[in-house]
């Protein structure tokens, strides 16, 4: 474990990714280097009125087509997911037996509407300042803006910390990690270097497929893989699809959520969009392993689709039988992106880089957050 001189630091991360299915927040302790999982983590989803309010934002969002405070709707929804991450930093805290006092920092990410890198933004709601106020905590939060603003893609932002917890764990390098998220993206680590890493998105997940279940059942999602194992593959849209020209981009690279026009899936039945939709963000994953210097000894899966028989089965036949999800070697796959940002945010106070030329693209090393005290 490297040695600091930094003070060790209890932190909360807060997460709400573009699947768009509620609010994951944990805790760890941290010297910005080292990192520690402390006390029981917390998930609360997302209920479908809540969910319908953050698709219609969604749509008026790209109707803005760019970051704005003039939209009334958009600033009501910041306020309400500013509210709902309030009351899981204090259902947090109850549940862990811990006074706002204890914690030392909370790394808020905060809602993405909008993802544009090639124009310089990237588009997060929810109100650090007000967060920090109600709390009494003081808060890290707009963790892309400066990456974006200087040349960089603004993600993926988590495998910084990727790299810190497998640090020392005696892995057999070179390893990749895949977050199946709302979108899916990489982290390839070469080595126990700090910044032998090349990350980027590789192409849409569980947000396709969540809306798609939503929009024609009364699931919120592909719960072990309950639609998708009994459809077929359409294998001829899977080939349009991956023609896009993202899959040329080299990396460093990142993606909107709805990025991709997928509309031919609604010719399907339930069972066959399902599957093949699930097949298309694998195929987007069997792209991207051909990009990597050396190949990957093993494969760790995090996100909801770690939970899906069907997408690990489709990665084990992709990736091949080396395919674990993060849990098999006592990770949480489920909270590691809200650990994530409360690692970046203590990474911050201490003026440490979170995004680096191999995931982001950005010129150098930078660290990033705005801090909101109380």
């Amino acid at each position: 474990m490297p040695v600091t001189n930094n003070k060790q630091k209890l932190a909360i991360g807060l997460m709400s990714g573009t699947s768009l299915d509620g609010i994951d927040a944990a805790l760890i302790k941290s010297d910005g280097v080292n990192v520690m999982h402390y006390g029981i983590p917390l998930s609360r989803p997302y209920d479908r009125h809540e969910h319908g309010i953050l698709k219609i934002t969604l749509s008026e969002a790209r109707c803005e087509g760019q970051p704005t405070n003039k939209n009334t709707n958009i600033n009501e929804t910041s306020k309400m997911i500013t509210d709902l991450h309030i009351e899981v930093v204090k259902t947090l805290l109850r549940q862990n037996g811990l006074l706002p006092i204890d914690i030392d920092v909370i790394g808020f990410h905060g809602q993405t509407l909008l993802h544009n890198p090639g124009e310089g933004w990237s588009w997060q709601i929810g109100d650090g300042n007000q967060l920090s106020k109600e709390l009494g905590i003081q808060v890290v939060s707009d963790f892309r803006k400066y990456d974006v603003s200087n040349g960089g893609q603004g993600a993926p932002l988590v495998p910084v910390y990727h790299k810190a917890v497998f640090s020392g764990r005696g892995v057999k390098y070179p390893i990749g990690l895949i977050n199946f998220g709302g979108v899916a993206n990489v982290t390839w680590i070469g080595s126990d270097k700090t910044d032998d890493l090349i990350a980027f998105d590789t192409g849409p997940a569980n947000a396709l497929l969540d809306d798609w279940v939503r929009r024609n059942t009364d699931y919120i999602y592909d719960k072990d893989g309950i639609f998708s194992q009994h459809g077929t593959i359409h294998q001829g849209l899977i080939e349009k699809w991956i023609n896009n020209d993202y899959f040329k981009q080299p990396p460093p690279k990142s993606l909107d959520r709805d990025y991709f026009n997928v509309d031919e899936v609604n010719s399907l039945s339930l069972e066959d969009g399902a599957a093949t939709l699930a097949g298309f963000s694998v195929a987007c994953l069997k792209e991207a392993i051909n990009i990597y210097p050396k190949k990957v000894n093993n494969w760790y899966v995090s996100g909801g689709g770690a939970h899906n028989p069907t997408i690990m089965t489709m990665l084990n036949e992709v990736l091949g039988e080396n395919v674990k999800t993060l849990n098999t070697i006592g990770l949480d796959g489920d909270y590691i992106e809200a650990e994530a940002f409360g690692y970046m945010a203590v990474r911050r106070l201490y003026d440490l880089p979170i995004t680096f030329p191999g995931t982001t693209g950005i010129s150098s090393p930078s660290s990033g957050g705005v801090i909101s005290k109380p």
